[in-house]
């Protein structure tokens, strides 16, 4: 008869590690600079440290974790100027995704969108803060996935990614996430309407509060910088 633990193995991928990990470091069970060691975290999924190991492998692809000399694994951590250049990147990238996207969107895919807005505030309502962070997720990824450039869309989801120990900050905070939520229903609306500045506008808004909340956590560098990178991209002129 299959052990427990073998059919524990055979039933877990290296993906869903992958995922399980990425929503460790998204609610801050798993903080910058923690060392991801391979037979805690073998036990604690019921899966061989080879599987695990490939989990790490994918991450450090991804650019969420890292390997130190004699210390192995561990969550990815940034200096502040790190952290300023990625989200100066960022916004550049989502307000070029947000100008390139086509307006008003066909009238199936707004729906599409409506449909993932309103899981999203449903998973939220009922608490399930993992639910509301995958469908936060997949409406951002949706807009990106229109924009007409399969590398631009690359390069927004590969950035998005780096900068996921950052974004926790905005996860737990119910004023963040209802501010989110606002946000949200307010770019479907301008997707609706065709309100092209607008919708540029609150795309490049929408990143700066997490980063805001992470900045707080951590000393508070230069938070006035946001806005005038918020002003800087949410102009016509303002491409790569």
């Amino acid at each position: 008869m299959e052990s427990r633990a073998a059919k524990a193995t055979a039933d877990v991928q290296p993906s869903g590690l992958v995922l399980s990990i990425k929503y460790d470091i998204i609610f801050g069970r798993l903080r910058p600079r923690e060392r991801l060691i391979e037979d805690e975290l073998a036990l604690r999924f019921g899966v061989s440290r080879h599987l695990i190991r490939a989990a790490i492998v994918e991450l450090e692809q991804l650019g969420i974790v890292v390997r130190r000399p004699n210390k192995g694994a561990m969550v990815r951590d940034y200096t502040f100027r790190e952290i300023d250049e990625m989200y100066e990147m960022r916004a550049q990238l989502q307000a070029d995704a947000a100008r390139r996207m086509p307006l008003p969107v066909a009238p199936e895919l707004l729906d599409d969108f409506r449909a993932i807005h309103r899981a999203y505030c449903e998973a939220g309502d009922r608490g399930d803060l993992q639910e509301a962070c995958a469908n936060n997720s997949l409406f951002h990824r949706r807009i990106w996935a229109n924009c007409g450039n399969a590398y631009l869309a690359y390069l927004v989801e590969r950035v998005w990614t780096e900068t996921l120990g950052i974004r926790c900050y905005g996860i737990a905070d119910p004023k963040l996430l209802s501010q989110a939520r606002s946000e949200h229903a307010e770019m479907i609306e301008m997707m609706a309407s065709g309100d092209r500045e607008g919708f540029v506008r609150v795309s490049v808004d929408h990143i700066w509060p997490a980063l805001n909340a992470y900045k707080r956590a951590h000393g508070s560098w230069d938070i006035p910088q946001n806005e005038a990178l918020a002003e800087r991209f949410s102009k016509d002129d303002a491409f790569i």
